[in-house]
């Protein structure tokens, strides 16, 4: 139905026997996912992947406070700006086109006050982002993100696109915590040009593979449908069990089974149970 393909967050390997092993088990994608790409070589990457058959989908920008558009000091909005347009010139130098941004990087809690000025330097950034990514052929995908962040409901999402017509949206399932999930996609339509897979409970993003959760997948697969996607199917999920969940280790074939039976709507092989009295963060003490 999609191409299936997972983050390489997590440090998952990127190189030829990494890629191998995601093709064995029937993955076709990657979205490349690391905290720091300095030393990253792109063209090998590009190499590796394409012996290996996997499909380069997208990018994560930087994940740190350092790159934060949002942020309410010129400075660091520069800065963001400098090293965002760095990665799309090394994206864009290997074939890819598609980028996925934050739209803050403040860690929280933060002054609510200000979440309108942030907004404000957020779009400045995104446009100038998505005029100069359009030049080289690559595609601004803003994620959503969940809790107190900016873009935590699908109505700041669509304010934060408006800024520029370029602009798309990766959509993270577990990170739709305040709207109803299907609405959103649905609301969200054609501009969803690539997706973060997880699960979640009722209190915060998890992480988990779904069925651990609470999200109806076969609603999604439903709103899916309807807009016409067309992107690939891609986990954000780490092999490694979070202290939030009771099981085993995943695979790269644990993922390709779970996408198959969402994309049949059949009922989900559960492999993990929620801990009991889950805080925020954690299990309570």
């Amino acid at each position: 139905m999609y191409k299936i393909g997972i983050s390489t967050c997590g440090n998952k390997p990127l190189d030829l026997k990494g890629f191998q092993a995601m093709k064995a088990a029937g993955m076709d994608a990657a979205e490349i996912c690391k905290a720091d790409y300095k030393e990253l070589d792109f063209k090998q990457v590009k190499r590796d992947a394409d012996a290996a058959g996997i499909e380069l989908w997208s990018i994560h920008s930087h994940m740190h406070r350092s790159f934060d558009i949002s942020s309410l000091d010129n400075e660091s909005n520069a800065r963001a700006i400098k090293e965002f347009t760095w990665l799309i010139d090394k994206i864009s130098d290997i074939g890819m086109d598609k980028i996925v941004i934050h739209p803050t990087h403040t860690p929280e809690p933060f002054d609510q006050s200000e979440r309108g000025e942030k907004i404000k330097h957020a779009k400045a950034c995104l446009d100038k982002l998505a005029e100069y990514a359009h030049t080289k052929g690559v595609q601004i995908a803003l994620e959503n993100l969940p809790r107190t962040c900016l873009g935590n409901t699908v109505a700041e999402h669509l304010e934060l696109l408006s800024v520029n017509d370029k602009l798309r949206a990766c959509f993270d399932f577990n990170h739709s915590l305040i709207d109803d999930t299907a609405e959103v996609i649905k609301k969200l339509g054609d501009r969803i040009i690539t997706v973060h897979v997880s699960d979640r409970d009722n209190i915060n993003e998890r992480h988990w593979l779904p069925g651990e959760g609470v999200l109806d997948w076969k609603g999604i697969i439903d709103a899916f449908d309807s807009i016409g996607y067309k992107g690939a199917w891609i986990y954000e999920i780490n092999f490694g069990v979070p202290p939030t969940i009771d099981r085993r280790i995943l695979t790269y074939s644990d993922f390709v089974t779970n996408a198959k039976q969402i994309f049949a709507k059949e009922d989900l092989t559960v492999l993990g149970k929620p801990l009991p009295n889950l805080g925020l963060w954690g299990p309570e003490e």
